[in-house]
């Protein structure tokens, strides 16, 4: 992932310069200014700021406006879906399967959102709310061919604590709930934890007392707010569990969207499937079973979850 003196590095260009900011991004805030990368192709990339990284230098251009000009660009497309998740659950192999699909344009982890959701929290009177989150994400929907019909974006595993303000901002967009077993998402993350589970990365994410050194309690504790949030908005959300994966997309999720793909795309897909979904080079292998768990994990996490399967298992019955 790059961090915010990464995303800003490219060659200045006055907004005045520009026709208009088609192909351009935003992709971090500063005060009361958007920063906007331009990005002439899609976003195909496991992540948003992999495509950035992945940019030819000389063509890593920036440029800065006022919050004003959001509301100056061309409509863009609504989103289809919002992907909330709770880490290491198949979201990432989600939105890569949906950017194999032309008509999709799909955003992973905009960091333009992070940077919005840390001001909303630390100012919120200061954030500009709903709105502003809205005219953000109808600046990453820009529709830049007519087949392009259908916006989703995966969000980050911390971000199902503000669905409300989603859903304040596009309150007719289906969102849905990745998840799996607690147990393999610890187990992922004991491997290579991520940010959100390393105390401190995530200022929203402060966790309770924990003993020093102790990752995998702080890892549980954060984890079990991921599924409490999924369930204090649990009526918003249609529920996906790990399993599902990769079937439920095209057997369910995108018949729902209006989406009735072709064999050729079902193949694509399939293939792709075969594949890490971080590491597109990389053959798919199962998870080993986890080997060990965490007294917080099945006190607290594990009872969560049952939850969420009845919750999921009603809802198909």
């Amino acid at each position: 992932m790059l961090n915010d003196q990464q995303l800003l590095r490219g060659r200045p260009v006055a907004v005045d310069a520009l026709a208009s900011l088609r192909n351009w991004f935003p992709v971090s805030l500063q005060g009361r200014e958007v920063v906007w990368r331009h990005v002439q192709g899609r976003f195909t990339a496991s992540f948003f700021t992999d495509t950035l990284q992945q940019q030819n230098p000389a063509q890593r251009y920036i440029c800065r406006t006022g919050f004003d000009w959001l509301k100056r660009l061309e409509p863009g497309l609504m989103p289809s879906a919002f992907i909330f998740h709770t880490s290491r659950c198949g979201s990432t192999l989600l939105t890569q399967l949906l950017s194999t699909l032309s008509c999709c344009i799909v955003m992973s982890e905009p960091p333009v959102i992070d940077a919005f959701l840390n001001s909303h929290q630390t100012e919120p009177e200061t954030s500009g709310g709903s709105a502003n989150l809205r005219q953000l994400i109808l600046a990453l929907g820009q529709q830049r061919t007519p087949e392009e019909t259908h916006f989703f974006i995966k969000l980050d595993s911390w971000h199902t604590q503000f669905l409300p303000i989603f859903r304040a901002a596009f309150p007719n967009t289906p969102c849905w709930f990745l998840y799996r077993e607690p147990e393999a998402v610890l187990a992922s993350h004991r491997r290579q934890r991520g940010p959100q589970m390393v105390p401190g990365m995530i200022a929203s994410l402060a966790a309770e007392t924990l003993e020093a050194g102790d990752l995998d309690g702080y890892c549980t504790k954060v984890l079990a707010g991921f599924f409490e949030a999924a369930l204090a908005n649990v009526e918003h959300l249609q529920l996906i569990n790990y399993r599902q994966l990769p079937d439920a997309l095209w057997q369910d999720l995108l018949p729902r969207q209006g989406l009735d793909c072709t064999l050729e795309q079902l193949e694509r897909m399939r293939q792709r499937a075969g594949f890490h979904a971080k590491s597109q080079g990389i053959r798919f292998s199962a998870d080993a079973t986890p080997v060990s768990s965490h007294p917080i994990l099945q006190q607290r996490v594990a009872p969560l979850y049952a939850q969420l399967e009845q919750r999921r298992c009603d809802a198909v019955t």
